[in-house]
């Protein structure tokens, strides 16, 4: 417990100050690459940590394409800030072309690879590369103001999720949820961890209300804020379930006491997806 707390604090210490100076300044100002540059580094290590859980990393054919658009895309994410749509057509572009690269690579290694971790590689890397660069898109979304509100959300409300599951858990907990995937988390820890969610979306937005100049759609808030409960943790089981699969027990040493980047970011990344598609859709604050 101590090594975690002194993680904590010192990985905290590291990136507030990088989190504080997140806004864009403009293309050809230097500091406005710095805090796509630290989400460009998280996708690129936790890539890696996932492709050597699977027993990848070393198949170049696989890695090195993955690698690379694990570091460029939060990066690009800043610099195509005003061309979204061409953004997303370049990155749907690229998922299509690898898809079919990793087609012919399975081919001409016929019965030298795993397919079924070629799909895993695929299905996963995207997803992490995804939820990263998308962290940078709730950073720079057009309304004045909104943004640096809404790329904290992942972080402050799946730990938030995550704190009060666990503490349900050791009060409440008596039915186990999934115990083949996660032996320690209980149903009753669970419907904690959600419903403490709705709350605290529900006193962000009070508090923010109060602090800066937008007005909160509480509905919006406070139904999302169940949904994200939920996802945090469908996040967290889900990386789980692929280390119980891999038979190993953390994804890295980058954050000890913590394991890897994705057993600390596991929960925030499948957050900022949902809250992507909840901004897209039904924005959060007007």
């Amino acid at each position: 417990m101590r090594t975690r707390i002194i993680t904590a604090v010192v990985a905290i210490t590291c990136i507030f100050p990088i989190f504080w100076f997140s806004e864009p300044l403009g293309i050809d100002h230097p500091l406005s690459y710095l805090f796509p540059l630290l989400f460009a580094l998280i996708s690129l290590v936790s890539v890696w940590e996932m492709l050597h859980c699977i027993g990848l990393d070393r198949n170049w054919f696989v890695s090195l394409p993955l690698y690379s658009a694990a570091f460029a895309a939060p990066l690009l994410m800043r610099v195509m800030r005003g061309h979204m749509r061409l953004y997303v057509r370049a990155a749907l572009l690229f998922a299509m072309v690898f898809a079919v690269y990793l087609f012919a690579v399975i081919v001409f290694h016929y019965g030298k690879v795993n397919i079924g971790k070629f799909a895993l590689a695929f299905m996963t890397c995207f997803y992490i590369i995804g939820a990263n660069a998308a962290v940078i898109y709730l950073r720079d979304v057009p309304q004045p103001g909104v943004g640096r509100l809404l790329f904290v959300i992942p972080f402050i409300f799946a730990w938030i999720t995550d704190t009060f599951a666990y503490f349900c858990g050791r009060l409440f907990g008596k039915h186990k949820l999934i115990p083949n995937v996660s032996p320690k988390k209980t149903v009753e820890g669970a419907v904690g961890g959600f419903v403490f969610c709705a709350v605290t979306a529900v006193v962000y937005g009070v508090i923010v209300s109060k602090c800066f100049h937008v007005t909160p759609n509480y509905w919006v808030l406070g139904l999302g804020g169940i949904a994200i409960g939920v996802v945090s943790q469908i996040g967290d089981l889900i990386m789980s379930a692929i280390k119980r699969d891999a038979g190993v027990k953390d994804y890295g040493w980058m954050l000890p006491g913590h394991g890897g980047l994705l057993d600390r970011f596991d929960s925030s990344m499948a957050v900022t997806v949902l809250l992507t598609v909840l901004t897209c859709y039904c924005p959060l604050f007007r």
